[in-house]
């Protein structure tokens, strides 16, 4: 009978044969057992993200009987922003007309006045605005934009320019962002036309200071305030002086001031309601005709009319967010 120990050795290699013949083929084989491993990383791709935002309101407003108005207003907006670069367009237009009483003498009986109604336009305005910022870093940017418009109450039938400068974000957390800008704004303005006097167009040299702040209440309810301030740098030869009534505007003599203040709450995902205020101010502002409808006896003697100083503006509207 044959031992396990013989059957072994006379039918199979032993372990002893099997760990000799491994290491004759390591050492035949030193190239691969000494070679210096590579490593290969594979490349991160860079993701840009594009963020659109695109958004329109407006709103209407018709009343008859003893107030005889027609008004509305539209306002549309986009923005692009990729990396460091963002672009952002807006334009709106305002109409309105009233019915307004006047007093007509009686052509038959002149001691005598009728009660009438004369259609006024009450608004006319419209703008658009372009504006370009380069951000150096998260909190540090340069801009330049551009701007036409219109406002005819006011005595402008056109004023546009352009504007640059520096940004920066001053506070930014998860509900504050509040941002200052300093900067040169170039502002030519045309006149609406009188009888017997020719009002020139005017240019306006100005520095421009800019604070405005945003304030999130809540994931669908936040507020934004802002003030926008110019300040002519140079002699506006052209402009008539409000005080004077004469040419000629000096330095610092035409500040203007935009104040705005508003309130954004989401109604649906994609509706949302806004309340807004904005005030207006104007320390020299705009030559105006004398008025329609002025009996002869009664019209001033002061050879120019001027629009108002302060002009304020308070708005409900409907805002659609396309994205």
């Amino acid at each position: 009978m044959t031992s396990h120990c013989e059957k072994n050795s006379r039918g199979l290699p032993g372990r002893s044969a099997w760990l000799s013949g491994l290491m004759v083929i390591l050492a035949d084989a030193p190239a691969l057992a000494q070679s210096t491993p590579k490593f290969e990383f594979g490349k991160v791709e860079e993701v840009k993200v594009v963020e659109w935002k695109a958004q329109a309101k407006g709103g209407l407003l018709v009343t008859s009987g003893n107030s005889q108005t027609q008004a509305g207003n539209l306002t549309a907006s986009v923005s692009r922003k990729e990396g460091n670069n963002k672009l952002a367009l807006e334009a709106g237009a305002a109409y309105g007309r009233a019915n307004n009483r006047i007093a007509v003498a009686d052509m038959a009986n002149p001691a005598l006045w009728d009660i009438n109604r004369q259609q006024v336009t009450s608004t006319n305005n419209y703008y658009g605005k372009g504006r370009y910022d380069r951000f150096f870093t998260a909190n540090n940017a340069a801009y330049a934009s551009g701007q036409a418009a219109a406002d005819k109450i006011i005595g402008k039938t056109f004023f546009g320019g352009g504007q640059i400068g520096y940004s920066r974000q001053l506070v930014k957390d998860d509900m504050n962002l509040l941002v200052g800008e300093l900067g040169y704004d170039l502002s030519y303005e045309r006149y609406v036309q009188q009888t017997g006097k020719t009002l020139d167009p005017v240019t306006i040299h100005s520095a421009r200071v800019f604070v405005g702040e945003t304030l999130k209440l809540s994931a669908a309810t936040g507020v934004n305030a802002s003030v926008e301030a110019l300040f002519n740098l140079n002699k506006e030869g052209a402009a008539i002086d409000v005080n004077s009534q004469t040419a000629g505007v000096g330095a610092f003599k035409d500040t203007r001031v935009i104040g705005k203040l508003g309130l954004t709450t989401t109604l649906l995902k994609q509706l949302s309601i806004g309340f807004g205020f904005t005030l207006k101010y104007d320390q020299n502002p705009a030559s105006l005709p004398p008025p329609a409808v002025v009996p002869m006896n009664t019209m001033p003697s002061q050879p120019y009319f001027f629009a108002d100083k302060v002009d304020t503006q308070a708005e409900v509207t409907l805002i659609f967010t396309f994205l």
